[in-house]
């Protein structure tokens, strides 16, 4: 019997991830297979936001790629406390931001230190009512925040992960924003 991934580095051997972004598993039980591979994960929650305004979405420059913000979960903390935290100390916005609905979750995983990580991350859609300065938390390796046209939209999401690639270009479908 083949056995599978126990950390996100034996990810490249095994045949979990395709260009559609599934996990494919073949097991007389699927679910024991996925439950016992992730049993292997550090599991972290986090929470972030698609910040509109006008015809523009905030992003941010994190290690050398284009984000959204986000960010960790404390405990006894909501979700929407924690979305709306995040981008107010990644982006240095005021209260006037504000949360109008839920999006959806992403997963994704990653190395930490030679841990493997699998994220949880709530995306709430919010609204900024002024276009303020903007100020990157340097010291969480954020060196530009920026609002981005949807007509440019395409240009910062070749540099960016996938996962946060398929999130904006759903969220623009969605809401019918053209490019």
């Amino acid at each position: 019997m083949q056995q599978g991934p126990s950390s996100f580095s034996d990810f490249a051997q095994f045949s979990a991830f395709s260009e559609n972004n599934m996990i494919h598993i073949e097991a007389e039980n699927p679910k024991q297979k996925i439950d016992e591979l992730f049993a292997h994960f550090q599991f972290r929650i986090a929470a972030g936001g698609l910040v509109i305004h006008n015809q523009e979405l905030l992003m941010i420059h994190r290690n050398g790629f284009w984000d959204l913000p986000k960010g960790h979960v404390d405990k006894d903390e909501s979700f929407e406390e924690a979305a709306l935290r995040e981008v107010r100390e990644e982006c240095g916005v005021s209260a006037s931001v504000q949360i109008l609905d839920f999006f959806r979750p992403t997963y994704h995983a990653y190395l930490f230190h030679s841990e493997s990580v699998l994220k949880r991350t709530d995306w709430f859609i919010m609204s900024c009512s002024s276009k303020e300065e903007l100020i990157p938390q340097i010291e969480e390796g954020i060196s530009e925040c920026k609002w981005v046209p949807f007509r440019e939209i395409d240009i910062y999401l070749e540099q960016t992960f996938i996962s946060i690639r398929e999130l904006v270009m759903e969220f623009m479908k969605v809401n019918a924003i053209d490019t």
